[in-house]
């Protein structure tokens, strides 16, 4: 327990104000296992926002989950479930204004991360090193690409990912806007807690339950704002095609080649995405 709190005196004030409240729901059951089903509950309910907002219709992968979510809250109590709303709205506010490895620092420094699966992960301050020294210069890639793509095999809570996306703030880009993320882990742990960060973060990406190395994925989850940019897509793709098949319509005389029909491809789409939501 000495060691618990030596290390938890490492936390920032919000950390510690996250621990302090995880562990009023762990008085019957370890904090790592209440810790995990805050991180199913947590990312569950970021998935679902959107839909329930009525900005995304609702669908099969929402009802999928939203049982899954219904699922996971029946063991707790309503005091229960109010702490776990303000423990994510204590990540959410960290994450508002700055960029940091929020959870897995607390996962670190609280030890709970899994010790039989050798568990580790990369310091935050190691990681904007990383990145300073591999990205380069970022405006001319976006503007030779538009959106850049990152793979992360190994995500852990998604540190990494997070120091790409300041480093292309750092140099005047929106990563919300020019970059999406492919990220796996086969830790549920650290594939709930990228989840869940990089949603709060407003990135596009889309987070894998999975190994790597063996090629198998028990499920593939987008951010909110990755759903949403393919809906947006969508919509300037489809009024793209329609305002050429008019101006086809007015240079034939009213008589609407085929190579315009709504079906059509566009020759040179607006942009290009690394991601299928639909494989």
């Amino acid at each position: 327990m000495s060691a618990r709190i030596h290390r938890e005196g490492m936390l920032t004030k919000q950390q510690k104000e996250f621990v302090s409240k995880l562990g009023k729901v762990s008085r019957s059951q370890s904090l790592h296992q209440s810790f995990s089903d805050w991180l199913e509950i947590a990312s569950l309910s970021l998935h679902q926002l959107p839909y329930q907002s009525g900005e995304l219709e609702k669908d099969a992968a929402y009802e999928a989950l939203e049982a899954q979510y219904l699922e996971r809250v029946k063991p707790y109590g309503r005091a229960e479930l109010t702490t776990f709303s303000e423990l994510l709205a204590i990540t959410m506010g960290a994450h508002h204004h700055s960029y940091s490895d929020f959870l897995g620092e607390i996962a670190g420094e609280a030890e709970l991360l899994s010790k039989r699966g050798g568990q580790f992960f990369t310091p935050y301050s190691v990681c904007r090193l990383m990145t300073k020294m591999s990205f380069g210069n970022v405006r001319a890639q976006v503007e030779e690409k538009g959106i850049l793509t990152v793979c992360e095999p190994a995500v852990g809570a998604g540190a990494l990912v997070i120091a790409s996306a300041e480093e292309v703030a750092s140099q005047g880009i929106d990563p919300r806007a020019h970059l999406q993320f492919d990220c796996t882990d086969i830790s549920r742990d650290a594939f709930n807690m990228a989840y869940i960060q990089l949603s709060a973060l407003g990135l596009q990406a889309i987070v894998h339950h999975g190994d790597t190395l063996s090629n198998k994925y028990w499920e593939s989850r987008p951010t909110p704002q990755l759903r949403l940019f393919h809906q947006w897509l969508e919509q300037r793709q489809g009024s793209e095609r329609r305002v050429r098949a008019m101006r086809a319509l007015m240079m034939t005389g009213g008589c609407l080649p085929e190579q315009f029909t709504e079906e059509e491809p566009m020759s040179s789409p607006l942009s290009e995405t690394l991601f299928d939501l639909e494989s």
